[in-house]
């Protein structure tokens, strides 16, 4: 517990000069660090934000996980495909995520799918928008994440709808883990990219 402690403390103290200067939560993790906890962790980054922060699950809810930031920012995911956001601002609110899902388990080949989403505009009020989507590559690819090497299947998704389009970029490993991603929440926050830390 001490150890864990101390982790989140370092990550609070990169949250907070962040106001100041980014310190990303990048820089202050190491593997011996990671290796001194036990339990699923997520390092997850912003990039319109300039953020980034390790985050934990808290509730399972059937096939989805919710995971939290120490601000309770929570970020929901179905097999690592995200599907709802909350506590960002312009949130995804939810997400038809069923053609992704069937594209990354070899269903859908190279197929167009229609995809739905719901997220906050600037004025917090919701806006639906649906997207033609298909798999635009794939391929093996071995990822590092602090010092471990994890073989994965690499998958780009890209959709489109009037005016916007978008990439996913999904490293998937045999044991079904999605250890990287790369996702688009909504026009303002743009992407997120999550890397597995721990199982």
């Amino acid at each position: 517990m001490m150890r864990l402690l101390v982790l989140f403390l370092l990550l609070a103290l990169a949250t907070a000069c962040a106001k100041k200067k980014p310190v990303p939560a990048r820089d202050v993790l190491t593997r011996p660090l990671l290796d001194s906890v036990s339990g699923p962790m997520m390092l997850t980054e912003f990039e319109a934000k300039n953020v980034s922060v390790t985050m934990r699950p808290r509730s399972v809810n059937g096939p989805v996980t919710t995971w939290y930031s120490s601000d309770q920012v929570s970020l929901s995911f179905k097999s690592g495909v995200l599907i709802a956001t909350r506590g960002l601002g312009d949130d995804l609110m939810s997400s038809d995520y069923s053609g992704t899902l069937r594209m990354l388990s070899g269903q859908m080949g190279d197929r167009i799918y229609e995809r739905f989403e719901t997220y906050l505009d600037g004025e917090y009020q919701s806006q639906f928008r649906s997207f033609r989507c298909r798999r635009t590559a794939s391929r093996r690819e071995v990822i590092q994440i602090f010092e471990h090497n994890h073989t994965t299947i690499r998958t780009e998704e890209t959709c489109i709808s009037p005016g916007l389009e978008y990439t996913n970029i999904y490293w998937r490993g045999s044991d079904g883990i999605m250890w990287k991603s790369q996702q688009w929440i909504s026009p303002s926050i743009n992407y997120l990219v999550t890397e597995r830390l721990l199982r």
